[in-house]
C-alpha cells in the first residue's frame, strides 16, 4: 500500500493516487490516509497478474455498423460490389 508522493492537478481539483486493498467487500485505506465523508472518489480495479488484458478487448467492442462490415468492407468503403 503506497501513495504517490506527488499529487497532480486534474481540472481545478487536487488529486492523488492511493493503493488500497479490499477486505470483506470494503476498501481499506492505508494508515494515515484520511478522506472526508461524502468525498467523490474514482476506483480503478486492477486485474490479477495472471490475467492477460488482451482478453478484455472483446468486451470493449461496440456495434458500429452492419453485421457484414468485415466481409463487405470494400463495398461500404469504396462502393465495390458486395462479395
Amino acid at each position: 500500500m503506497t501513495e504517490r508522493a506527488t499529487p497532480w492537478i486534474i481540472g481545478c481539483t487536487m488529486s492523488r493516487e492511493i493503493e488500497a486493498v479490499v477486505k470483506d467487500g470494503r476498501i481499506e485505506l492505508p494508515a494515515g490516509v484520511d478522506i472526508s465523508d461524502n468525498t467523490a472518489v474514482t476506483v480503478i480495479i486492477q486485474g490479477s497478474s495472471n490475467e492477460d488484458p488482451a482478453f478484455l478487448i472483446p468486451g470493449l467492442a461496440k456495434d458500429i455498423g452492419p453485421e457484414d462490415l468485415a466481409a463487405d468492407f470494400k463495398h461500404y468503403c469504396y462502393g465495390h460490389p458486395r462479395s
